[in-house]
């Protein structure tokens, strides 16, 4: 990022009200403590520290500002008092540390190296003019105010050290999670296409059985249309081969067998109620329109929808009441999942919203996660049957 850029971040939004408060305050203080009110000192004592409501929006205009303020004091002849004069440098201070803050480090340091160079140069001038005799004590005040301004170069330094730390420890953090997201995204995803392999494996066995038995169990059927059968099944039997070739290391990597038992399905939304109950949840159930035969694809993501929805509940608001919305529309099943808990949260969901997503992208679906407008958590998802037919 580009100091121009930073510049013009910072001129956006209102004026803090702590930068407010402490240049209004220091106005008051220089003010009502100094020993002169002419039209000439209080001018210059606004000057002086009112602009640092403005370090924030425009830090070199502010600094230059307190700057010729508190020159303007030294050379007007007024003096007012060391309190008044305390609140001047405060104010010229607080302007430094913040154009420094903004600088990279290279550049600050060579802003104070100038600053330090031009306060030597101005004491030179000052004992030029006003004679030997009070050398010295410009010379005492020159380096005091020297004094102040390294300091403030290395308060600015060490911020900026903490800050650029802080930055990299949370871009460490963000990488990390990102990571953990994507890990998670493809854990899903793998078993996503485990789970499609034993429905298209299945339906594929039914093709080559059917295909096989169908020249004994059609009447008169004629060599080409046998041969055709036998060629279906052939194909059949091939292609189940091969998908469980490719697939295969799906369930090596994940250490999960190739087992037989079926995917489950809306059918079985009972047992998961049941099971919601056992632990002490209260979940109910309302169904919309007539019940309709799913595809596989559509009937498998739905039941891990709810069952992941009724997990996340578990885990994050075990003492919440849930309710589950289930509407068979023309072309497509949607699913609401509320509950009356806290509402989202960092933690909330996390991988398993992920596995949702990824579930409902497979299909062209939609979800939608978040805080429910009547409170708790909402899960809303739209799954198309049309679409998942054709892909079937």
């Amino acid at each position: 990022m580009t100091q121009s850029s930073v510049l013009q971040e910072r001129k956006i939004g209102p004026v803090p009200a702590l930068d407010l408060a402490v240049g209004i305050g220091l106005a008051v203080w220089a003010i009502g403590l100094s020993w002169s009110h002419d039209g000439v000192t209080v001018p210059l004592l606004l000057l002086a520290t009112l602009p640092l409501v403005f370090r924030r929006v425009n830090p070199p205009a502010a600094l230059a500002a307190t700057f010729v303020g508190g020159v303007g004091l030294f050379f007007n002849g007024t003096y007012p008092t060391p309190t008044s004069n305390l609140a001047v440098a405060i104010s010229a201070a607080v302007a430094f540390y913040t154009l420094l803050r903004l600088l990279q480090r290279g550049q600050a340091w060579a802003v104070t190296v100038l600053a330090m160079a031009g306060l030597f140069g101005l004491g030179m001038f000052l004992m030029w003019r006003i004679g030997s005799f009070f050398g010295p004590v410009v010379m005492v005040h020159g380096a005091q105010v020297a004094l102040c301004i390294g300091g403030v170069a290395l308060a600015a330094d060490l911020a900026r050290a903490r800050g650029e730390v802080k930055e990299v420890r949370q871009e460490s953090v963000d990488q990390m999670i990102a990571a953990q997201c994507e890990q998670a995204a493809m854990a899903e995803r793998a078993r996503i296409a485990r789970e499609m392999h034993d429905i298209v494996a299945h339906s594929i066995s039914r093709i080559a059985v059917e295909a096989e038995t169908a020249p004994y169990t059609i009447k008169d059927l004629s060599d080409p249309a046998r041969e055709g059968f036998e060629q279906i099944a052939t194909t059949a039997r091939e292609t189940l081969v091969e998908m469980r070739r490719l697939l295969g290391v799906l369930r090596t990597d994940s250490g999960v067998g190739g087992g037989t038992s079926p995917q489950p399905g809306l059918a079985r939304i009972p047992e998961l109620l049941e099971e919601h109950r056992r632990a002490g949840g209260t979940v109910d159930l309302d169904i919309i329109g007539n019940a309709i035969p799913l595809p596989a694809a559509v009937d498998l993501s739905a039941y891990r929808i709810l069952q992941e929805a009724l997990t996340n509940v578990r885990s994050h608001a075990p003492d919440a009441n849930v309710r589950i919305e289930l509407a068979y529309l023309q072309d497509t099943l949607a699913i609401r999942v509320s509950d009356d808990g806290p509402g989202p949260s960092p933690s909330t969901g996390g991988h398993g919203l992920i596995g949702m997503r990824e579930r409902v992208v497979m299909l062209g679906g939609w979800l939608n996660t978040g805080a429910a407008p009547e409170g708790g958590f909402l899960i809303e998802a739209g799954l198309p049957l049309l679409q998942a037919e054709a892909a079937a």
